[in-house]
């Protein structure tokens, strides 16, 4: 999963301080990569409840698409001058699921194996260098999906405060 340096500063947007558009890549990209992004961000926009959202994740990932379920992260996609790539992520739980399920596509399953587990996260990486690349990835992202819209939204605790008395237990406004 670990990937070089030289490859993340092949990303295509590499300035923190000029956040792109949703759609700049469709204009910035060569037209067969700027195809491969069309068909993922509309595979995954399509999916009940995705969101997309553009984030700068640091001097490493740099500029990443985020997509997501509410608070939980569906996946990123990876804008390099040379290709679209995906990360995403997967629990103990989903793992299982999938082990159970269809059988996976070789480049989701060579992903899967290639990942690196981080407490109980399995993080993989996958390139998305043709249509059937990205078919199988759109089709665990829809179960991924369906996954995490089955399982409540985790929630905070409400906190406690001291009232202007002092009282143990008092919530104030």
């Amino acid at each position: 999963m670990g990937r070089s340096n030289a490859y993340w500063t092949s990303n295509l947007y590499p300035s923190e301080m000029e956040e792109p558009v949703p759609t700049a890549p469709l204009n910035d990209l060569p037209p067969s990569l700027a195809s491969r992004f069309r068909a993922l961000r509309d595979g995954l926009l399509q999916i009940a409840g995705v969101t997309e959202q553009v984030r700068y994740m640091g001097p490493t990932w740099r500029w990443a698409w985020e997509y997501g379920i509410g608070n939980r992260k569906l996946c990123w996609l990876h804008l390099m001058k040379a290709g679209v790539d995906v990360t995403f992520t997967l629990s103990e739980s989903d793992e299982g699921r999938l082990a159970k399920g269809p059988k996976l596509a070789g480049v989701v399953s060579r992903a899967l194996l290639e990942g690196q587990r981080t407490g109980p996260v399995k993080w993989c990486w996958l390139e998305l260098g043709d249509r059937r690349s990205i078919d199988a990835f759109l089709s665990l992202a829809r179960r991924k999906a369906e996954w995490l819209s089955e399982r409540p939204t985790p929630r905070r605790a409400p906190r406690l405060h001291r009232g202007s008395t002092g009282s143990e237990g008092v919530e104030a406004d």
